[in-house]
């Protein structure tokens, strides 16, 4: 293979591995769930030995083009350290795209090890089987491969492109999938309506209304269309939310019903423009059948005071793992796990709390008694002591 030299090869390697971003996502990182196809394509053979300088020592893999192509671990799908990013020399937005698909395969993983340890051990845990190159790479490198310092380091090589570029092109793509990867990960907000901070409602607004301005990204190639559908899913969970807080008694302000209609004239018209992309799919590469808000509410929400404002249970739900948490839980799957951890550890705190306060008790009892045995005197040594309290 003769790829070293030729120019623009790093940008044609990060579009592929956002785009097999993508393919990871729709077959839940499954190599088995993919047709057999080394017959049609047969595998590319490896590099010569002179190829083979130029390995990242920090992250035990090559960068040169050739050698990640011929990678046995990318045949399928480019996976593990994300090798255009590792790269210093490589171009900022090129760096950029292989920075969010190492994020995306991420998540994906943390969504597919969840589930694999639900339905295989009652703790939830997963076996080393669930750890896949990129589950590997990020656990050796946390403080820098971990998704929300990709999506960050994303942004900063984007901005240093187009501060760099002279091109007018605004990136419009790039900037909806950092906005998305950004509201996906941030942690939300309990106190709040619907759990949303103020930053992630602002983020999920921009990338559906980037996405009706714009309606041939949802045609981008990687993860661009099931991004923007799980954007619409959680402004269903945020819509469900105030919609709760309007009908608990309290009246809303001017701010909250602004808000309450800007978010759901945005909802509307992006779930318009994901339906009408989703029928033309095949049934595979769908993502969710997104349900309808029930405005019957808004008039008869005393009668069913209960009732949700956009039933999700009726939501016919993408087959991609990533894609369901959002549904079922309202998050992405980083935020998910997190949330589980630190459940977890709450209630091993609790546990271990109680164990304490229960040790206390015994200990205070103990006390008690010993102290009852010390003073069961019987009425004739208790007048002798009496007496002589009497006569000091």
């Amino acid at each position: 293979m003769h790829i070293k030299n030729i120019e623009g090869v790093e940008s044609l390697l990060a579009a592929i591995s956002f785009h097999d971003a993508w393919a990871y996502m729709i077959h839940n990182a499954s190599e088995a769930a993919l047709p057999d196809i080394d017959n049609s394509i047969p595998p590319l053979p490896a590099p010569h030995n002179s190829e083979q300088n130029g390995d990242n020592s920090r992250f035990s893999m090559s960068t040169i083009p050739s050698m990640i192509a011929s990678n046995p671990v990318n045949q399928m799908w480019i996976q593990g350290p994300p090798p255009v990013f590792i790269n210093n020399e490589a171009p900022a937005l090129s760096r950029s795209l292989d920075a969010l698909a190492c994020a995306i395969r991420s998540c994906c993983d943390q969504a597919n090890s969840r589930f694999e340890g639900m339905s295989g051990d009652a703790s939830g845990r997963c076996d080393d089987n669930c750890v896949t190159p990129t589950t590997a790479a990020v656990m050796a490198n946390q403080n820098e491969l971990c998704s929300r310092n990709m999506v960050l380091s994303a942004f900063t090589l984007l901005q240093q492109h187009e501060a760099s570029s002279s091109s007018t092109n605004k990136n419009h793509g790039h900037h909806l999938v950092i906005s998305a990867m950004d509201a996906f990960l941030e942690g939300g907000d309990e106190e709040e309506a619907g759990g949303f901070t103020d930053s992630q409602i602002q983020s999920l607004l921009s990338v559906c209304n980037t996405a009706v301005e714009h309606p041939l990204l949802l045609h981008q190639g990687g993860p661009t269309y099931h991004m923007v559908s799980n954007a619409a899913i959680l402004l269903c969970h945020l819509l469900n939310g105030m919609h709760a807080n309007r009908n608990s008694g309290d009246s809303p302000g001017e701010m909250e019903t602004a808000l309450f209609e800007e978010v759901l004239d945005t909802f509307i018209a992006v779930r318009k423009l994901l339906s009408i992309h989703r029928r033309k799919l095949p049934v595979r590469l769908r993502c969710h059948g997104i349900p309808r808000p029930n405005f019957a509410l808004e008039v008869n929400g005393a009668d069913n005071p209960g009732a949700p404002f956009i039933d999700l249970g009726e939501t016919l739900m993408c087959g991609c793992r990533g894609c369901q948490g959002f549904v079922l839980m309202a998050c992405s799957p980083c935020v998910a796990a997190e949330r589980a951890q630190a459940a977890a550890l709450k209630a091993e705190s609790a546990s271990e709390k109680d164990a304490y306060s229960i040790g206390e008790v015994n200990e205070f009892d103990k006390e008690l008694c010993d102290l009852g045995v010390e003073f069961d005197l019987d009425d004739d040594a208790l007048l002798n002591v009496l007496s002589r309290i009497i006569a000091t």
